[in-house]
């Protein structure tokens, strides 16, 4: 008998060494590519396309995966606070966009090793709102249910009002699709 409780706790053991060294393995995050030039030399405004969309109630607007991370990184920065400031730096948010589905990629700097969290996300419409939903992430290379994302919910919080301004512009759209690598938006009314 106590052969076989050593034996299904040593079995447990690894099983949790196992998913702790599946999480820590990050993702790989693709590279920010170089804005093209622009109208003017100067890139591309993505907030305000949306904005002067919305009010002109014109064509269609599709928004690259790549001019969306672009705009991510050109917006978001900031340290990460104490005590683990010393040890952790925020890099950057990449987006993949896959058809109903969009991935975001948190990056940190950990002690020099590459951190990563993934969680995925839905938007649909709902009478006269937008409903976005976690349906999943991973962390790491482990993946998991939603409910196992919980303790990101702070940040992703945090995350959310650093770009609200962002988001009130982007859902001023009647329609937001979200393709292959593009986020498709229509203004006009349905």
């Amino acid at each position: 008998m106590r052969f076989l409780f050593h034996l299904l706790l040593l079995v447990g053991l690894s099983a949790l060494a196992g998913a702790a060294w599946v999480a820590h393995r990050p993702v790989a995050v693709a590279p920010l590519t170089p804005a093209p030039p622009a109208k003017g030399n100067r890139p591309r405004d993505v907030v305000d396309e949306l904005r002067q969309a919305a009010i002109k109630r014109s064509a269609p607007l599709e928004i690259s995966e790549q001019d969306l991370n672009r705009h991510l990184a050109s917006v978001l920065a900031g340290p990460v606070r104490e005590p683990l400031g010393e040890w952790a730096k925020f890099e950057r948010i990449a987006v993949e966009l896959e058809p109903d589905l969009a991935r975001l990629t948190l990056v940190w700097d950990v002690h020099g090793q590459r951190s990563t969290v993934t969680v995925d996300l839905t938007v649909e419409r709902q009478e006269k709102s937008f409903r976005v939903q976690v349906v999943g992430g991973s962390y790491g290379h482990l993946e998991v249910p939603r409910g196992l994302l919980r303790p990101l919910a702070p940040m992703l919080r945090k995350l959310s009002q650093a770009l609200e301004p962002d988001i009130n512009a982007l859902f001023q759209m009647n329609q937001v699709r979200v393709a292959k690598d593009k986020l498709v938006l229509d203004p006009r009314f349905l």
